[in-house]
């Protein structure tokens, strides 16, 4: 790869780390201290059903009520109840918790409905409906068929049957509950709150309140935890908000959400379970593949489904087909949760191989490697494109090498460990449909300062691991500047702001990056236009921008380069100067890949494995980590700690989807027992074993972002699956999580021991 200036660099820091480590960084309640009243919400005490009386005499007589809203004030809320929980009334008051103490007097009558809980139920014939759908609670997402696969059937030496069982469900759980702080001026809507897409949000204000878009003013800065649920589906607290403030006659008024409402109403992750038909031949090569999907996504109006392409796309199987189902059932609204549909589906398919591999006598490894598609090959499916990088060759061998896999693999159930604990060692990776790059819609701007530097202008929100500080990466490479010349400015302003679309799906860096890219060029060709007017460029006869070159802040001639010129002089001298810049759709930009010529599409994903080393007491059924190893191709790493950060903390989200979340409910109320923090099963830092995890990323150098990124936050966060698959290894049988987590008892469960 070519060697840059600022792209990459371990030294660079997060542009927010200061404000983060003082306490300066501020959030939605932070804003307008002293000067705000509060809210809070009434969950429906039912999962089905519809409301048909509301009394709120008791809490409008509570002192310090200010005011009551109900469904009918709420544009965003029904009388038709989807899921235990579901908003349909809040109180404003002086204090939260007046707020609080008030919405326990509410008084809600409801006329139930019959509760369809279970997505097994659901499908059944004859089943009531759960609503959202005319004639049933199924329906299509969509199928895939490639080849003949009952041909492809006929034609192997094994067919092999799995049976994934569904998948766990988990709220995000941020640290920072869903909460904001709205006030009206006259006709005009102001908001602050938590995002991942500043300028959705905007449109959700207009969209539910009626209002154009020069009244509508949406801010965000700090950010608790978004993991795809600050992505504008719901709206709950803004809207609310905005309606709450408007019946105190436009005072801000800030709506919090508690823990237990919070992990009750707002997005989580949807189950999925399937059955995987696969055929092989004696060699291990893939012949077939049939998966019947099943998504459990609750009772969202618009949703997600599990995504195949870790299957599909990654491996060479001639003949495939997918029926993918949607099931809706009354358990809560599911939606965009950290990779989405692509890790659910990979409990499912990455399970299937293991136990082909197993049928052939074959290692894991070896399976995965003998079809694993090659990085430069076109997608079996059309319009065939090649992928700009795939790195998933690069991450299976990276983890192979760093965990001594060669040496440490062996047949299921086989190998004890001096303490009598059971050994076990699984590897699984795929091509993830995050990190895509998608800009066309995106915009950026970049000002030059009259001292030389530059300061970024950002629509987006920011995310943990610094997106702000990627784009900084991307302007201050591209003009030409060293690392410290360049700031991120405002960010999240919709009012100030270009829209930089949503920071989801792992797209931001490389979409909005491509904006930022444009941006920056746009503003380094003003600077440069601006450089033929000063020394020593303007005694130099017939010399244009094209002969000038830039880096580390400092203006060169190409043809002599003794001959430059500082940015801080050239400005200084030069007249305002603001590049802006729109992103592109994903493309060859710069190099050919797998023969196909510069500047014709190209797929950008990320990909991703891991290899999980575990010891099973096979008495008590604890799992002990004994080494973790995470890798993701970055494509190109752009802001280097950020990376990192990703990759780490998605390797502890592993852990934590494998042996702590789930969600726990009274089926027949559809009510969801573990609503609090400390009643579901969060991992603490003591939790995490963090001396013997291996976060690391390799580089695939995509042709379709900006210097070869692509995203990664997404992919980080999906290979649990290597855990079961390395209880298998250990034990020799597989663990039904039962939606929920792999605990000990499960594990005993499995072993017939409980």
């Amino acid at each position: 790869m070519a060697t840059l200036n600022v792209i990459g660099d371990p030294k660079n820091r997060d542009q927010h780390s200061k404000l983060i480590l003082t306490g300066k960084l501020d959030f939605a309640a932070d804003r307008l201290p002293g000067r705000k009243l509060f809210g809070a919400v009434v969950g429906a005490t039912i999962a089905h059903g519809t409301v048909t009386a509301i009394d709120t005499a008791a809490a409008l007589a509570e002192p310090g009520v200010k005011a009551v809203v109900t469904y009918k004030d709420v544009p965003s809320w029904s009388a038709t109840i989807g899921s235990w929980g579901q908003q349909v009334a809040g109180v404003v008051a002086d204090d939260w918790y007046t707020a609080v103490r008030a919405t326990q007097l509410i008084k809600v009558t409801y006329t139930p409905a019959t509760v369809v809980f279970d997505a097994d139920d659901a499908m059944k014939a004859g089943a009531a409906l759960v609503g959202g759908l005319p004639n049933g609670n199924t329906t299509s997402y969509g199928t895939v068929n490639r080849g003949n696969p009952t041909t492809g059937f006929t034609q192997s030496d094994v067919v092999v049957t799995t049976n994934a069982p569904w998948t766990s469900t988990h709220q995000h759980a941020p640290l920072e509950t869903h909460q904001a702080t709205c006030w009206w001026v006259g006709d005009d809507a102001y908001a602050w709150k938590a995002s991942q897409n500043p300028h959705g949000h905007k449109a959700s204000m207009m969209n539910y309140l009626g209002i154009k878009g020069d009244n509508a003013h949406f801010f965000t800065h700090g950010c608790g935890g978004g993991f795809g649920d600050r992505v504008a589906i719901g709206e709950d607290e803004l809207i609310v908000g905005l309606v709450m403030s408007k019946k105190v006659g436009g005072a801000p008024v800030c709506i919090i959400q508690g823990k237990n409402n919070n992990m009750c109403v707002n997005t989580r992750q949807f189950s999925v379970r399937a059955d995987i038909k696969l055929g092989a031949k004696n060699d291990g090569t893939l012949v077939a593949c049939d998966i019947q999907s099943y998504t459990n996504v609750g009772c969202s109006a618009g949703y997600f489904s599990a995504e195949w392409i870790g299957i599909q796309k990654s491996y060479t199987i001639p003949n495939f087909h997918l029926e993918n189902t949607v099931v809706l059932t009354n358990s809560p609204i599911t939606g965009a949760w950290r990779e989405v549909g692509v890790q659910p589906a990979a409990m499912c398919h990455q399970i299937a191989l293991d136990q082909l591999a197993y049928k052939l006598n074959m290692d894991p490894w070896a399976l995965r490697m003998k079809n694993i598609k090659a990085a430069d090959a076109k997608d079996q499916d059309a319009p065939n494109l090649v992928w700009g990088g795939d790195g998933t060759i690069l991450c299976l061998n990276q983890v192979y090498a760093a965990s001594n896999y060669a040496s440490k693999w062996h047949a299921p159930n086989t190998k004890t460990l001096a303490d009598g604990t059971m050994h076990g060692i699984a590897i699984t990776g795929y091509l993830s449909s995050h990190g895509t790059i998608g800009g066309a819609a995106r915009g950026a701007l970049v000002t030059m300062g009259p001292d030389g530097t530059a300061l970024i202008n950002m629509g987006g929100g920011r995310g943990s691991s610094g997106p702000a500080t990627a784009m900084v990466h991307i302007v201050a490479e591209t003009l030409g500047l060293t690392y410290a010349d360049v700031r991120c400015g405002d960010w999240g302003a919709t009012d100030t702001t270009l829209d930089g679309s949503m920071q989801a799906g792992s797209t931001f860096t490389a979409s909005a990056g491509s904006a930022f890219f444009n941006a920056a060029v746009d503003a380094r060709n003003q600077v440069f236009a601006s450089a033929l007017n000063v020394a020593p460029f303007a005694s130099i006869t017939g010399i244009t921008v094209n002969d000038l070159t830039s880096a580390k802040s400092v203006v060169s001639y190409i043809k002599d380069p003794t001959k430059n010129t500082t940015f801080a002089k050239i400005m200084a001298a030069s007249p305002p100067i603001a590049g802006r810049g729109d992103g592109w759709n994903g493309f060859l930009r710069s190099k050919s890949v797998g023969g196909q010529p510069i500047g014709t599409a190209c797929n950008c994903n990320g990909s991703m494995a891991t290899c999980a080393e575990v010891a099973v007491d096979t008495e008590t059924g604890a799992v002990t980590i004994l080494g973790m190893w995470n890798s993701v191709d970055a494509g190109r790493a752009i802001f280097y700690n950020g990376v990192m950060r990703e990759v780490s903390a998605g390797t502890e989200l592993q852990l934590s989807q494998a042996f702590f979340f789930g969600d726990v409910y009274d089926t027949a109320s559809g009510a969801l027992i573990g609503s609090q923090y400390t009643e579901s099963q969060l991992p603490t830092y003591m939790d995490i074993p963090g001396d013997v995890l291996h976060p690391s990323f390799v580089e695939s150098d995509d042709a379709g972002g900006p210097y070869g990124c692509h995203g990664i936050g997404e992919p980080a966060v999906s290979n649990y699956v290597a855990l079961k698959n390395a209880i298998f290894n250990a034990t020799g049988v597989w663990v039904d999580q039962a939606k929920g987590a792999m605990s000990p008892n499960k594990v005993l469960k499995a072993l017939g021991k409980a």
